[in-house]
């Protein structure tokens, strides 16, 4: 039975259908039937096909791959600026899906992506983030593609591609002050939350911060998603809090003298909300910041100028994370007052 299920793949779309696939490297993804009976026919006859071809045909593998070829494309598009210029997060999760795209066939010609073809690759992972970034994937391969000549329509266009809800937490300052209490016993731990709480930058730039960054009471960030470069003014409690630590390491959150990892500081950062009692995440942070700006009288450009948005991108964060409560109307109604006198 082992033998006849070879290559056999089962994937659950986002209505939570089963749906089965043929996957074999070096061949093309092949839906098949979902009657069980049918399924394993289908099944046994690509095998045959395949394991015939590779009897009676020698696939040379070779640096250059063949023009026209998925391998000829994925390649072209590596060496563009638009692949070198990604942030090594992006990048590194692009590879992923990259080779998923030769696991469907190397040697295939590009023009096999047919319409069915692309959808059923992006409907063949069952997440929702994972769909999306598999067509965003072929997008990109797409556009390579229909430069050099190889497709005459474009089988990615109006692609549905469903994003996830979008976060709306904001950190309370009650949950600040237990998360800190909690994070006592890992120094390195709080230094990052601080950064976090007074800079508005993203948990990956916060971690590339180092210590020549922090002149006098400002700090430089490249921002590794955008490349954008700013100036933030340390705001009395980093300050203060960065003056006393000790500087072990050229990182500014350094744990033994170590930089910290990503994966490292994700995974302390959620124990440490399971033992304060928090449901919420290290970027609810940067959210945080933004909005607290805004409710202590900071305008659009000015935060902006800070978390390194866009003026209009910005506006609209706070658009719809700004909370309309007494306490911001308030606020307005005493600067009208003031205003008034």
């Amino acid at each position: 039975m082992l033998e006849r299920l070879r290559y056999l793949t089962k994937r659950v779309n986002r209505r939570g259908d089963v749906r089965w696939y043929w996957q074999r490297p070096a061949f093309p993804l092949t839906r098949l039937p979902d009657n069980y009976a049918d399924r394993l026919t289908r099944l046994q006859e690509l095998n045959a096909i395949a394991d015939a071809e590779k009897a009676t045909v020698a696939v040379e593998i070779t640096r250059e791959p063949m023009r026209g070829t998925i391998g000829w494309v994925i390649q072209k598009y590596r060496a563009s600026d638009d692949y070198l210029g990604l942030a090594p997060n992006s990048k590194k999760t692009y590879k992923r899906f990259l080779a998923d795209v030769e696991k469907l066939g190397m040697t295939l010609p590009f023009a096999s992506f047919t319409r069915r073809a692309v959808v059923d690759f992006v409907e063949s992972y069952p997440r929702t983030s994972q769909r999306r970034i598999a067509g965003t994937v072929l997008k990109v391969l797409t556009r390579v593609a229909l430069y050099h000549g190889l497709l005459a329509i474009d089988p990615t266009a109006n692609l549905r591609l469903r994003r996830g809800p979008a976060r709306e937490r904001i950190w309370t300052g009650n949950e600040k002050a237990r998360w800190l209490a909690s994070a006592s016993a890992a120094p390195y731990m709080v230094t990052a939350f601080r950064l976090l709480e007074f800079t508005a930058q993203r948990p990956a730039d916060v971690l590339k911060m180092a210590w020549p960054h922090a002149a006098g009471a400002e700090i430089s960030v490249v921002q590794q998603k955008t490349g954008a470069r700013l100036i933030v003014p340390m705001h009395p409690i980093l300050r203060d809090h960065l003056a006393a630590e000790l500087r072990s390491s050229m990182m500014i959150v350094a744990d033994r003298g170590q930089p910290v990892s990503y994966y490292k500081f994700n995974r302390q950062f959620r124990r440490i909300c399971q033992i304060a009692g928090v449901d919420a995440e290290a970027r609810d942070l940067r959210r945080t910041a933004m909005v607290n700006m805004a409710l202590a009288g900071a305008s659009t450009p000015m935060i902006a100028s800070v978390s390194g948005h866009s003026i209009d991108h910005c506006q609209r964060i706070l658009d719809v994370y700004l909370p309309r409560n007494r306490e911001l109307a308030q606020a307005a109604i005493t600067k009208l007052a003031e205003f008034k006198k």
